[in-house]
């Protein structure tokens, strides 16, 4: 009896926690909604490039929808990520748009207020097909970076890194 007990307990703490993390991993989902303006830096065959950037983010159960538009000069590029965050591994994964090549497939886990993704795209970017994506979100500032190796075997640089903050 005492080990059922013992055992009905652990589930019942296993599932809290599960329940409080999927909680947790909710409500810093709901961060991405609304209205981001700012600027970064984007490197664009070895130039670094002053860009600024708009947009909007909404948010689901488990999924976040960040569309927007960077502009340098008199040039814009649409930027978007669809992510989906799966309860059961604790991961998020989908689509990144922001490179010429077409919308690339994202994967990782978070951190704290950061998420760590894999970025592999569609056709070679700066010679090969994957790059390493942060985002971070603190609520009212929203920081994108993207390493990547800026020529074929080379050592990974910092490609991309944009902050918006909460209009």
């Amino acid at each position: 009896m005492r080990a059922l007990c013992v055992l009905g307990l652990a589930a019942l703490l296993t599932s809290t926690a599960s329940n409080a993390s999927a909680v947790s991993q909710q409500a810093f989902i709901d961060l991405f909604g609304g209205t981001w303006v700012g600027s970064g830096t984007v490197v664009e065959e070895g130039i670094p490039l002053h860009v600024g950037c708009s947009a909007t983010g909404q948010t689901t159960t488990n999924h976040l929808t960040v569309e927007g538009i960077c502009t340098v000069s008199i040039v814009s590029v649409r930027i978007a990520a669809d992510i989906r965050y799966d309860p059961a591994t604790g991961r998020f994964s989908g689509t990144y748009i922001g490179a010429r090549v077409g919308p690339a497939y994202v994967s990782g886990r978070s951190k704290g207020n950061a998420i760590n993704l894999r970025v592999t795209w569609p056709k070679p970017v700066n010679g090969d097909t994957t790059a390493r994506m942060t985002i971070v979100n603190t609520g009212n500032r929203f920081r994108l970076t993207l390493r990547d190796n800026a020529t074929p075997g080379g050592p990974e640089e910092l490609m991309s890194d944009v902050v918006l903050l909460r209009k």
